[in-house]
Order: C-alpha cells, then sequence, then structure tokens
C-alpha cells in the first residue's frame, strides 16, 4: 500500500491523508546519489489523486522497506497527474552550514555538521566508521557537505571515503552499505534485457615497476595472465619511491589483483526484458542483492572473474520488485566511495601504491588539518601519542612529549637543517 502524509509528518505508522491507487509508481536510486521516486496517478472517481500536492510525502516501498519521499514536482495532463518526489533525506538540501571546521573521527565530523545546521531538521546522523580527519567549509548545504566528491571539496565522503544508507530521517554513513552475499552471474554475449559494457582502455597487461632511487624491480617487469588475451602486451610504468627493490613485485601483484589487467565491466540487467528470455533463471540472482552489494561476474568466452557493486537500481513499488539492477565495475581500495562505474587504472594504482599511507591517515597515526602534518611514532592517534612529528609552516619538528607539548626543529621552513 502507498500512503500520502500531510508536508509536516515526521512518523508514517498510519494512514495519514489515505491510501493512492497510483497506475504507476518506481523508485530509483544510485550508491551515494539520487533516491528518486516518480509515480503516474489517474483522475480516480475518489478524488485521491487531489492529494499530491508539493511537498506533501508519499510513503512507499522500496528494497529495504518503506521510505518516504516528498514531492518536489506534479505534472497534470489530459489521463492523470505525474509527481516526482526526492527521499526525506534531501530536505538537507534547504538548510545551510555557514561554518564547519573541524578535526575529529567520523562521528565527531557528523556532529559537528549538524551542530553548523541553520535551522533545526529531526535527522539522525550517525557513522560506523573509525579514523581521524578534517573538514573545512562555508555556506553549503548539509548534503553538499556530506557527500561533494569534487576535487576542490572538503566533505565527509572526501575526508573518510564511505557510503550513505538512508532510513527514513536517518543517515548513516559506512564504509560499504553492502555486502558480498555470493551472488555471481556468467555472461558470454550480450542477451535481450541484459546490456553489458566493457571498456579496456585502462587496462595493463605489462608493468614496469621502480621504487625508491629509482631502482627497477628484479626482472624489470610482470606479466598479467591475461596478457595473451589482448593483440599486444599493454604496458603500464608503475612508480613509487616509497618501495624498495623487494617490495615492488608485492605492490604490482597487487594492482593485478585489483584487476587492472581486466577490461572495466558495467552491467544493466533489465528484468522486464530478461523475463521473456530462456537465460532468465541465470540472472535472476540479481534479484536478491541489493544497492552497494558486491557481484562476481565472470566472461565465459575469455575466462576471467571480478567483482562488481550493484551501483543502482529501479524498483517498481506496486510489483514490489526491480525493474533493473546496474552493475559497476570498481576498486575494493581502503578510499572507495563508489558513484559511478567508471573506475581507471589512476584509482587501481593508489588502492596500491598510497595504500599505507591513506591506511594511516583513517586510523589516526597520521593526521592533516590547517595546521599542517602530524605522525604519530607511538599510540593510535594525535590524541594519546607521545613520540609526534609535525611538519607546517614552522618546517620539520618533534615532540617527545606529545602533540601540545614542547617541540625540538630538525628542518626550518627554508628546508635547513637546525642548529
Amino acid at each position: 500500500m502507498i500512503t500520502i502524509h500531510e508536508k509536516n509528518s515526521t512518523s508514517f505508522n498510519n494512514l495519514g491523508l489515505g491510501a493512492l491507487l497510483p497506475s504507476l509508481c518506481s523508485v530509483t536510486e544510485e550508491l551515494n546519489g539520487i533516491y528518486e521516486l516518480e509515480m503516474e496517478h489517474p483522475y480516480d472517481e475518489w478524488g485521491k489523486w487531489e492529494k499530491l500536492e508539493k511537498e506533501r510525502i508519499i510513503y512507499a516501498s522500496t528494497p529495504r522497506g518503506k521510505q518516504p519521499f516528498r514531492i518536489y514536482h506534479v505534472r497534470p495532463d489530459m489521463d492523470g497527474i505525474t509527481v516526482n518526489a526526492r527521499h526525506i533525506f534531501y530536505d538537507l538540501l534547504d538548510n545551510l552550514c555557514l561554518s564547519v571546521n573541524v578535526t575529529g573521527t567520523p562521528q565527531a565530523i557528523l556532529n559537528a555538521i549538524q551542530a553548523a545546521f541553520v535551522f533545526t531538521q529531526s535527522f539522525t546522523l550517525s557513522t560506523t566508521m573509525s579514523g581521524t580527519g578534517t573538514v573545512v567549509t562555508s555556506k553549503e548545504n548539509p548534503i553538499s557537505i556530506l557527500l561533494n566528491g569534487d576535487d576542490d571539496a572538503s566533505s565527509f565522503v572526501k575526508t573518510f571515503g564511505g557510503e550513505i544508507l538512508r532510513d527514513g530521517f536517518t543517515v548513516t554513513m559506512k564504509t560499504s552499505i553492502g555486502q558480498d552475499r555470493g551472488v555471481a552471474i556468467r555472461y558470454g554475449k550480450n542477451l535481450v534485457g541484459l546490456e553489458v559494457s566493457e571498456d579496456i582502455s585502462d587496462v595493463a597487461t605489462r608493468i614496469y615497476a621502480y621504487g625508491k632511487n629509482g631502482v627497477a624491480m628484479s626482472g624489470l617487469y610482470r606479466d598479467s595472465p591475461y596478457i595473451g588475451n589482448y593483440q599486444y602486451p599493454k604496458i603500464y610504468v608503475f612508480e613509487d619511491s616509497s618501495l624498495t627493490a623487494a617490495q615492488l613485485p608485492a605492490a604490482v601483484q597487487e594492482l593485478f589483483d585489483g584487476g587492472c589487467d581486466l577490461p572495466k565491466v558495467n552491467i544493466k540487467a533489465d528484468f522486464q526484458m530478461l523475463s521473456k528470455t530462456e537465460e532468465y533463471k541465470e540472472y535472476a540472482v540479481l534479484e536478491e542483492v541489493w544497492l552497494g552489494d558486491v557481484v562476481t561476474v565472470s566472461n565465459v568466452k575469455i575466462g576471467f572473474h571480478k567483482k562488481a557493486k550493484v551501483i543502482s537500481y529501479e524498483w517498481d513499488c506496486l510489483l514490489e520488485r526491480y525493474n533493473s539492477v546496474e552493475l559497476g565495475d570498481f576498486v575494493p581500495d581502503l578510499t572507495s566511495s563508489i558513484t559511478s562505474g567508471e573506475k581507471s587504472l589512476a584509482t587501481a594504482t593508489s588502492a596500491s601504491t598510497e595504500v599505507k599511507q591513506v591506511f594511516n591517515i583513517i586510523n589516526g597515526k597520521a593526521t592533516i588539518n590547517t595546521d599542517g602534518l602530524y605522525i604519530c611514532v607511538d599510540g593510535t592517534s594525535t590524541a594519546n601519542a607521545t613520540k609526534v612529528f609535525h611538519f607546517g609552516s614552522n618546517g620539520l619538528r618533534y615532540s617527545s612529549t606529545g602533540v601540545n607539548g614542547t617541540y625540538t626543529s630538525i628542518i626550518d621552513a627554508n628546508g635547513n637543517l637546525a642548529t
């Protein structure tokens, strides 16, 4: 049952203004992206269509249970009325945070964002993530501060990564909102209702590796087991000055394990069209996955297996089933915040060459804020470390009495060794 509620409603455990009788109703959600409902309602004899006014709230089914959607667009025509509604989460678009400047845990940053609201809203912002980071921004709406992934943005996902789970007025940031449920699909050709795209433009099947002081890896390069799948070796030069020659083979293997030698894959399953084919049962398992879940996809023609993530879906609210599910290629690195199926070798490289630094930052061993970079020699974060290096406007300094202790200069701001 789909119900309509007054615009100031915060609880939906009753019929509200009554049940609706739409002819069509669907929800579309993308990972860290849009979450919208579209409804077509006839001009019924009971006048239910008249209740579809802007800002009222539609309560309808989704894969994770019923959710509230606020109407923002109404389009009547000769046959009925069409409305578009955003998940109640998008009420946060109307708010503003004049200033957010905070360093701390993910939960501390969410608390600071909510404390900066210009007006109070009935949302709970929480997270299961850990680590330490900094968000500095001004005159932004809360959704932008949470999810803005632009290069020059300062946001929660830019600082910690993560994926958003929207459940009514509860907003939760998680490392991943899905899981690997053991679902696997295989394909060897495009089918009616199964749209498959493979992109080899960023594939690397032969990696030359160089480490500290430009030293090359023993043997100079490593080949992928899939090198024979392509006309020529696809060569990539990997450089990481923090690695020794002995560490380079493992770093290269990590690139291959991350799928840099395989095509980027995007698969969209249209269940309405698939249901007409004999192969439907092979893909019906995709009806059992949720947004953010990991699926193993296999190309039987060239014999590779890789992971893909559910990055979007369209849900039929009347039949309570998927119309379509989209899987996007992804790299399972520590900072993944998947918002599309487009991932390049640069991302795969980041997953291996910078993983140590990123791991340390996420876990608090290194902290970057407006004062510079703090590196903890002992302890788990700047809050409990005794031995700390600080690199900032005063150059490189060392403290043996904690982050707020007395520092000894090692290199001044001009690059000269301290005397």
